[in-house]
């Protein structure tokens, strides 16, 4: 058993915020480097504060990440209009990137309330505003496999100084200072309720600091008419491993015996549940995830301890399941679940150990054994008999699966004979991280991304029809697309999207939380940066991360597609729109503006639209050169133009007339190849809802 340091480690967000901040070079730090072609010249086109908004559009700014020390402005540094548009019950972010020639004290974000012209209002409360924190830049241990620097973040994440730090905690803060010539990004997040009125909203959003002078920014949202599910009601599968005990080691808390730690287990589950996590991961032995190249220690800087004890008094077996039992029911109605993930009958790497109190000699004892021994055996026919008789005592039954990573089929036969033997209720209950040989075993699949860009369409839609879930999950060895810290950030949005793509029912990543000591000045335990975790340890909480959010709002989009496929199974546009989103993994290349407009595409299914909406879309088809030559873009947006005349007018005669010559011309254009298939299907079909409208 690993003894962990029980040294006070909390530290108040200021004082986080302040080390992030701050950029103090610690051990491990890749060294400063100016990139090539990088001068120190002044490269803010105003002397004292500059504002701008990355990508120029504020609806896919939140889909890059800033470098810290800008080389070049990458974005618009002159609008002062911001557009957004949302759905009822979902989130929307967004970001705007300050720096200036001086050092900016105290700058602080403020938002109005926003309203529409029936006087609605989504308050201000409904927007969080947090400042983007930045992280030493580490390289993972060499002896262990990975993804390096520069094969996932390609330019320099901090711009002029290399790969020094880069974007990703964002910190809870009502004011912040800003280093002279330091980029710092503020991240807006649009939580639309349930309850709002649909119509286009506008606000203010206020820039203000002690040394410089107020800016101000016009804000429009746009929320339609669609309601996206709750959390507990996604179709999405995540599953993302959280690791109790290290909460417990970060925040200095006995881990299990003292109630503090059950209330930090609490609010980190209800970060879980916002996310739609469908299961709760426990652990049913001493160290799972044991390696080889850390002496059979865990591969994380904390292990995780089995939430059962398992006793031995030399004749009988017996198990304790009160911490067990109080995870899973805190879990269940933080909203996680309905899945209760056991791990492990199998040991992740090497070896069987069976961990337990020898009651005889009232010490722990750990058996290195193998499967199939007598031993083994014995304790695994006595722990899957009472497991069984345990879990349906309290109900559990039926939604609790034993769960394995990575384990081979030849390993996994003997074990799946014996719950034949013993417990055969768990043989439809099998959970699996790993690849296609174990597919005759596994009731949920998550197949690692190579295994599942090899797979059939037909394979996967087998398996959905004999009642089988598949997903995927990306690791530290995957360049892209991956949620690696200085992965770029669209990749993160990007993961539902592919799982969608490929008909696949959700997304793993076998690390929720498994901090390394300091994480704030030394990021990386043993594997590629942000590998292990995807939020950080805040001062009561869970702070989140660039990553964390983007995820949730991909997993959004799913579900916005869910929607749009059951109103219409054989929609074009449902097909261009995900071909659109993840016609590239690699965010390096990719152009951000897709995943937007393929969500853009996806609302235009289920709201009827107006020629100014389709204009805006035509635009957006333009910029990523949907159309052969300049003419084609203009002659379809001056069709709108007259479109939108007699729209406003109310003259539906001459609306319907306009649009039946508009899609004459998508016709004429997709003839002769000047428009490409994706802007034709959704051009045309925004047309057809848009005649329905006004012929009714």
């Amino acid at each position: 058993m690993i003894s962990l340091s029980r040294k006070s480690k909390i530290i108040s967000l200021a004082a986080i915020s302040l080390l992030l901040i701050s950029l103090i070079p610690s051990p491990g730090i890749a060294k400063e480097t100016t990139t090539d072609g990088a001068s120190d010249e002044n490269i803010f086109p105003e002397e004292g504060i500059n504002t701008w908004i990355p990508t120029g559009d504020f609806a896919t700014s939140s889909l890059v990440k800033v470098p810290r020390f800008p080389d070049e402005i990458l974005g618009d540094a002159d609008e002062r209009n911001l557009q957004l548009a949302s759905v009822r019950n979902e989130q929307v972010s967004a970001q705007l990137a300050v720096a200036s020639t001086q050092k900016i004290n105290n700058l602080s974000t403020s938002i109005s309330e926003i309203t529409n012209e029936s006087g609605a209002a989504i308050s201000s409360e409904n927007i969080d505003i947090r400042y983007v924190g930045y992280v030493p830049v580490k390289e993972k241990r060499e002896v262990v496999g990975g993804a390096l620097i520069e094969d996932v973040a390609g330019r320099a994440v901090s711009g002029k100084k290399g790969q020094e730090v880069v974007a990703d905690p964002l910190l809870e803060l009502s004011k912040i200072d800003v280093p002279n010539n330091e980029a710092q990004p503020i991240w807006f997040t649009f939580n639309i309720p349930e309850s709002a009125e649909p119509g286009n909203y506008k606000g203010e959003i206020t820039l203000s600091s002690e040394n410089n002078e107020t800016i101000t920014y016009d804000l429009q949202l746009t929320v339609h008419d669609v309601e996206l599910p709750k959390p507990e009601d996604y179709n999405f599968n995540l599953d993302v491993w959280m690791n109790p005990n290290a909460i417990a080691e970060e925040y200095n808390v006995e881990p299990w015996e003292s109630e503090a730690h059950w209330e930090l287990i609490e609010k980190y589950f209800a970060d879980l549940a916002d996310r739609g996590q469908n299961a709760i991961t426990t652990t049913v032995i001493h160290h799972p995830w044991a390696v080889a190249w850390n002496n059979w220690e865990p591969q994380t800087q904390v292990g995780y301890d089995s939430m059962v004890k398992w006793k031995y008094d030399g004749e009988d077996w017996s198990f304790d399941y009160s911490i067990f039992d109080r995870y899973v029911e805190m879990g269940l109605e933080a909203g996680l679940g309905p899945n209760i993930n056991a791990y492990s009958m199998l040991n992740f790497r090497g070896d069987q150990r069976i961990t337990y109190l020898d009651e005889e000699t009232g010490e722990m004892v750990t058996e290195v054994t193998n499967v199939g021994t007598p031993i083994w055996t014995e304790a695994w026919t006595a722990f899957l008999n009472d497991f069984t008789d345990h879990l349906k005592e309290n109900g559990w039954m039926d939604q609790t699966y034993i769960a394995f990573d990575e384990r081979p089929a030849s390993l996994m036969s003997p074990v799946m004979d014996l719950i034949r033997e013993e417990a055969p209720e768990f043989l439809d209950q099998i959970q699996v991280a790993g690849s296609t040989d174990v597919n005759s075993y596994a009731n949920i699949l998550s197949l690692d991304f190579h295994a599942s860009t090899q797979v059939s369409d037909e394979w996967i839609k087998e398996r959905r029809e004999s009642g089988k879930e598949t997903s995927y999950y990306v690791w530290a060895g995957d360049t892209h697309p991956n949620t690696l810290s200085f992965s770029p950030a669209v990749e993160s949005r990007m993961m539902p999207w592919i799982s969608a793509d490929r008909n696949l029912d959700g997304f793993l990543r076998w690390a929720y939380n498994n901090w390394p000591n300091d994480i704030f000045q030394n990021p990386v335990y043993a594997f590629t940066q942000g590998d292990e975790y995807f939020i950080y340890p805040g001062e009561k909480g869970p702070m989140s991360s660039i990553r964390w959010e983007l995820l949730k709002e991909g997993i959004e989009d799913y579900e916005l597609l869910q929607i749009a496929k059951e109103e219409n199974q054989d929609s074009k546009v449902i097909e261009e729109a995900l071909d659109l989103a993840t016609r590239q993994w690699d965010g390096r290349e990719k152009n951000v503006l897709d995943v937007e407009l393929a969500k853009e595409m996806i609302i235009g299914e289920l709201v009827t639209k107006n020629a100014e909406e389709m204009k805006k879309i035509a635009a957006q088809f333009e910029e990523i050169g949907a159309f052969g030559n300049t003419l084609a873009g203009h002659t379809v947006k001056l069709h709108l133009m007259s479109v939108s005349h007699f729209e406003s007018r109310g003259e539906a005669t001459k609306v319907i007339k306009h649009l039946q010559g508009f899609k004459q011309l998508l016709d004429f254009q997709s003839d002769n190849g000047v428009i490409s298939e994706m802007a034709y299907h959704t051009l045309r079909e925004n047309a057809d809802s848009l005649i329905d409208k006004w012929e009714q």
